[in-house]
């Protein structure tokens, strides 16, 4: 029996679904946090009863970013998408799914999280993503960890897992540009973190009723070779600038290849630092953090793939 993530979108947020798509993950660590309510008296030192208290499934999975694997994690922690085909004529199984963040009080998609490992499964309902971290480093496979928040945890009957057969993304696949110009980084690391409230609990309910998200932060740190004075200068005069990240894949048909494009058109360099040691290649490290997006620019991340809809 294999190991693997199953991931179902739900009608609602306590309707329990079956696994359309699975995640071959690098590993997970999911579990339900429910500790007891103590009950004591001045009869004694010891705890006299007890009584279930509130409850959330929380945890993580570490995948690599697959063009086929990456669109339900996004979805689960951006919360909005649109889906369009750019050329149906000439390339009817080709899809563009723009992912853009949720506003204020608006509920999250949430999905069945079904985790399958020695012949058992489990199943966490009502899990949206708290937070998705993309890193990429120079020779290595593109990671991401998803960071769930769920409602509780239910026993299920293993599925049997279908992987995707394309090439996962790696470091070569992938283009940056800092400012509308490339850059050529050393490492790079992008969080975008929902902050949900994991107390939001109500008289008459150990479960959590419903999702609040939290302030959204989009934040990260990148590595770049010590060139000029170009990023240097960039944070001592509070100046921001724009970061574009893309995965590039093979072709789908007509042209149209496999791709992942996330934009931040604002951004402000939060920390700058660079360590000057013997004759070593001087590496400059930046922290940066998104800003809201001014007009019509908006923080978007776009999939292109062979799949009709999330």
């Amino acid at each position: 029996m294999s190991r693997y993530v199953g991931l179902g979108k739900q009608s609602a947020l306590d309707a329990p679904s079956t696994p359309t798509r699975f995640l071959d993950a690098v590993r997970f660590d999911i579990s339900l946090e429910k500790p007891v309510i103590r009950r004591r008296t001045i009869a004694g030192r010891w705890v006299s009863d007890y009584a279930p208290g509130k409850a959330v499934a929380r945890g993580e999975v570490e995948f690599y970013l697959n063009p086929k694997n990456v669109g339900d994690p996004l979805l689960m922690t951006l919360g909005n998408i649109s889906t369009s085909q750019p050329d149906p004529s000439n390339a009817p199984n080709v899809y563009e799914h723009t992912f853009t963040p949720l506003e204020i009080g608006v509920q999250p998609p949430s999905y069945t999280i079904e985790l399958g490992a020695e012949g058992m499964a489990r199943r966490v309902i009502g899990a949206i993503g708290e937070s998705l971290t993309i890193e990429v480093a120079p020779g290595e496979y593109a990671s991401a960890t998803l960071t769930i928040l769920g409602v509780r945890e239910e026993s299920a009957t293993p599925s049997a897992p279908s992987f995707p057969q394309l090439r996962d993304w790696t470091s070569h696949d992938a283009e940056i540009q800092v400012g509308g110009q490339p850059a050529e980084l050393q490492a790079l690391s992008l969080e975008i973190n929902n902050n949900p409230d994991a107390e939001h609990h109500v008289i008459g309910s150990k479960y959590l009723t419903r999702h609040e998200l939290g302030e959204l932060e989009v934040s990260g740190s990148m590595d770049i070779r010590f060139l000029d004075r170009t990023h240097l200068d960039r944070f001592l005069q509070d100046q921001e600038t724009s970061l574009t990240i893309s995965f590039t894949g093979s072709e789908i048909e007509a042209g149209y290849r496999y791709q992942l494009v996330i934009t931040l058109p604002r951004i402000i360099y939060d920390s700058w630092s660079a360590e000057v040691s013997s004759s070593e290649m001087v590496v400059q490290s930046i922290e940066f953090v998104a800003v809201r997006p001014q007009g019509d620019d908006v923080v978007k991340v776009i999939l292109r793939n062979d799949e009709e809809g999330y």
